[in-house]
């Protein structure tokens, strides 16, 4: 599992023991490990934007299906190009804010929801975002209360992240924690490695995708949520 992780070497394995991450210096081993596993498959659901959806690449590349894949999940990955709290998705895809994705999470009876800020909101008023991000966040609450959901500190890519950033993912955190979520921040494990980019210097290569697969996966077994497999 994550062949081309091994390609990343020491630098790859170093970001994730600053990260504090599960596993360090075995995730191969261990990833492989999970993704034999026969045990019943855990109902899982992603929210986000193109970076979760893996814009540019298979949606096998994506962080979200190889997290999935080595922790015996079934996903559906709902994440749409352009969306975010406020800022509408591409019409081929979603249409809409995250908050139109909610009644498709519902339908599939998630466990787990998998959900993360997007610099799409980038400019958006940091009130009216809050105020969105919680209605998003409760809504997702009231429509299926039994699953954990968990939110995702935002990506970025090589360079230094805008302030706003740091907004977005409190605003995540508050709301994900108010409705008895859990969050993680996984910091910018791209930060300084353009070559973890595409040429649009936004989404992440299938390298890049790999490393925030190890860090999410680190930080969701750190956090010690239910796994299947």
């Amino acid at each position: 599992m994550f062949a081309q992780i091994r390609r990343l070497g020491a630098v790859a394995a170093f970001i994730a023991c600053a990260l504090l991450l599960a596993g360090c210096g075995n995730s191969n081993t261990h990833f492989a490990a999970a993704a034999r596993s026969s045990a019943p498959k855990m109902t899982v659901v992603a929210i986000g934007d193109s970076i979760m959806r893996g814009n540019g690449l298979s949606p096998a590349q994506a962080w979200p299906a190889l997290v999935a894949a080595s922790n015996n999940w079934s996903l559906t990955n709902l994440a749409c190009d352009g969306a975010g709290f406020v800022a509408l998705g591409v019409a081929n895809q979603c249409g809409s804010d995250f908050s139109g994705l909610v009644a498709k999470a519902a339908s599939l009876h998630p466990a787990l929801i998998l959900i993360s800020g997007s610099s799409n909101d980038l400019g958006v008023d940091d009130g009216l975002l809050g105020a969105q991000t919680d209605a998003v966040v409760t809504a997702l609450r009231s429509a299926i209360p039994t699953a954990t959901i968990v939110g995702i500190s935002t990506v970025w890519n090589d360079t230094d992240a805008p302030h706003q950033i740091a907004d977005i993912n409190t605003q995540v955190r508050d709301a994900v924690k108010q409705a008895g979520g859990v969050y993680l921040d996984i910091g910018q494990p791209l930060t300084g490695h353009a070559d973890w980019l595409q040429s649009d210097d936004v989404h992440p290569t299938a390298e890049g995708q790999e490393v925030l697969a190890m860090a999410i996966d680190g930080a969701i077994r750190g956090a010690n949520l239910t796994l299947g497999g």
